[in-house]
């Protein structure tokens, strides 16, 4: 009875101490392998310039330069391979000499309304009420023009009612339905966001600012919108007081 009590715990003992041992070496050879892993090379590529939130993946792809380092300074997600970027967007300033993240890019369809603008557009946001905006109506894609009233400042009897700009693309709606909702003042009916370039926003804010309807602001302004089939212009002046008096204008 007694040797088989002593046999059993120097077994027990035995086994514990060659689990001891295994889970040592164990330790030791995933140890060495962590270290010889960090202390291998990989290399990265970085850019050769700066570049703006909503830079276009090819035009930093083709402006990188690679660089060999170790992986234990590797940034998470690292950019490996130029064509890893090159159908994504930056969501972040790039700058140059640092190491590329896939962290700092998005595909198009997660830049919202940024991906839909280049070179000299701008996104401009219109806050009025249901008319002046034909909520309900407008969707992103729509083209419309903004009419306007706009009275003289050297004469308060010259009020006149024109086109001030023609054919803006739609790119958001308060419905959220072109990416994420439209903050506005709790003042303001409705919003949308169209695409302007970088002298249509100055025109426009000029026109939504400055126009009077009958002496006051109300719908002073307001968007139409075109048709989809073979949009046209007409050639017309300014209407005014004289020429609306003059004779109605049928409809074609």
């Amino acid at each position: 009875m007694t040797i088989d009590y002593r046999t059993r715990n120097i077994v027990i003992a035995a086994v514990l101490a060659a689990a001891a041992v295994l889970l040592t070496v164990l330790y030791v050879s995933s140890a060495r392998k962590h270290d010889e892993k960090q202390t291998q090379s990989v290399t990265v590529y970085v850019p050769t310039k700066s570049y703006p939130l909503g830079t276009a993946g090819t035009k930093v792809a083709n402006n990188l330069r690679a660089e060999t380092v170790s992986r234990s300074i590797l940034v998470p997600e690292a950019v490996t391979s130029p064509d890893q970027i090159r159908s994504l967007y930056t969501t972040e300033p790039i700058y140059s000499g640092e190491q590329l993240t896939l962290k700092r890019f998005a595909p198009p369809a997660e830049q919202g309304i940024r991906s839909k603008l280049t070179g000299t557009q701008r996104a401009f946001q219109i806050s009025g009420d249901t008319n002046q905006l034909l909520a309900g109506t407008l969707v992103p894609g729509d083209r419309v023009d903004v009419i306007v009233n706009l009275r003289n400042p050297d004469d308060n009897n010259d009020v006149r009612s024109f086109i001030a700009l023609r054919s803006l693309r739609v790119l958001q709606t308060d419905k959220g339905d072109g990416g994420a909702k439209i903050t506005r003042s709790t003042n303001d009916d409705h919003a949308v966001i169209v695409a302007v370039t970088d002298e249509q926003a100055q025109r426009l804010q000029y026109v939504t600012q400055n126009s009077s309807g009958g002496g006051s602001s109300v719908d002073s302004w307001r968007l139409q919108l075109r048709p989809v089939k073979k949009p046209r212009d007409s050639k017309m002046p300014a209407a005014t007081f004289a020429s609306v008096m003059a004779g109605a204008v049928g409809a074609k």
